[in-house]
């Protein structure tokens, strides 16, 4: 073979070479993966989490059963195979003499792996049929969200006074004075009159609520005069034990009797089909509850129509009974509703916020 065909040849070779290393390193790279996998992986995993809520919320209206799966751990391993080869022959098959080719062979392939967990056993009693503990209730409220809604939702009762209740099995009007207690309780949580400290004891931790000693004004000393009497507080105790009940045992304490997950999922609202509910498929909401000035902070409005809506007019979308099920999205209240009911299933599950998924990316 001649010298200038030799030196083609290998020159050849090593472009080929060094062009396929480069693409592989490229694609095979561990930090130049992580922005488009996370991404996509925690937008997917919040997705069928809303969808989720959003199902077993419709579900307890036909009184089916919510099940819940838990994505536990993401596994996503990336491989790229490549294969190269030159050859060199004439039109005859004599390799001596002719003109160098290549050819280029390569595969990209994405291998996930999802874990899911069931919520059974125990951990299904803790997260939907034991009841939120009032400390969480008012970390809640600690973080911003208001204490009028928060407790509209999730409390049935404040030191004797009792909330109402739309579901067809207990339906029963609320107690005027309970929703005047939240009313000026949110009037006071604006101004930060009054706040949560947790003592750790051990073996135990204790929840004390603290009303400031000194109001900024005689208006909101006044409001938090009566907020102590309809809840038959010593006028005079600054802090409170927060306990889990129906009926306090002092006057220095207050006791919440909560909702559990169900009772929260069940008080939501879902426009179910007429049809379904002449023909008794599905159950009946009573109008008892939440006077209506209350306020439409956490009004949980579920739309259902029997064609799947238009992408961009929904924010949360599931099909069940052969019927669609959304939330609006320009419905903020909806929006904020559906928030709040997943922030308080990941809550009821131990007591603390729950450890999110794993996600892990491997390379070869």
């Amino acid at each position: 073979m001649s010298r200038p065909r030799c030196i083609l040849r290998s020159l050849l070779a090593a472009l080929v070479l060094l062009g396929l290393s480069g693409c592989a390193t490229h694609l095979r790279s561990g930090p130049k993966t992580i922005p488009g996998a996370r991404f996509d992986y925690s937008t997917a995993i919040n997705r069928s989490w809303k969808e989720e809520t959003l199902l077993n919320l419709v579900k307890m209206r036909y009184l089916d059963p919510p099940v819940f799966l838990e994505v536990q751990q993401v596994v996503a391993q990336y491989t790229f195979d490549h294969t190269a080869s030159i050859n060199s022959t004439d039109w005859y098959g004599n390799s001596a003499a002719g003109v160098p080719a290549a050819s280029i062979g390569g595969r990209w392939a994405e291998s996930p792996t999802i874990t899911y967990t069931p919520l059974s056993g125990e951990k299904f009693t803790k997260s939907l049929l034991r009841p939120v503990q009032p400390a969480d209730m008012f970390a809640l409220v600690q973080a911003g969200w208001p204490i009028d809604a928060v407790f509209g939702v999730g409390v049935r009762a404040i030191n004797g006074l009792h909330a109402g209740s739309r579901t067809e099995l207990l339906k029963q009007t609320g107690d005027p004075d309970f929703y005047r207690v939240l009313a000026m309780l949110r009037e006071l949580q604006a101004t930060n009159e009054f706040g949560l400290r947790v003592e750790e004891k051990p073996g135990s931790a204790v929840a004390i609520v603290v009303f400031r000693a000194h109001q900024l004004d005689q208006a909101k000393a006044a409001t938090a005069r009566e907020v102590r009497q309809l809840l038959h507080l010593s006028p005079d105790a600054e802090e409170f034990k927060l306990s889990l009940g129906a009926v306090a045992a002092s006057d220095k304490e207050i006791a919440m009797l909560t909702r559990s997950m169900m009772e929260i999922i069940a008080e939501a609202s879902a426009e179910i089909p007429d049809s379904d509910i002449t023909e008794g498929r599905a159950t009946r909401m009573g109008t008892a509850g939440a006077p209506s000035d209350l306020g439409p902070a956490f009004s949980l409005r579920v739309r259902s129509s029997a064609t799947k809506p238009a992408a961009n007019e929904v924010s949360t979308v599931v099909q069940y009974r052969n019927h669609w099920f959304w939330v609006d999205d320009r419905d903020l209240n909806a929006k904020r509703g559906l928030g709040f009911l997943m922030v308080l299933l990941t809550l009821a599950e131990s007591g603390q916020p729950g450890s999110p998924p794993v996600l892990t990316i491997s390379k070869p």
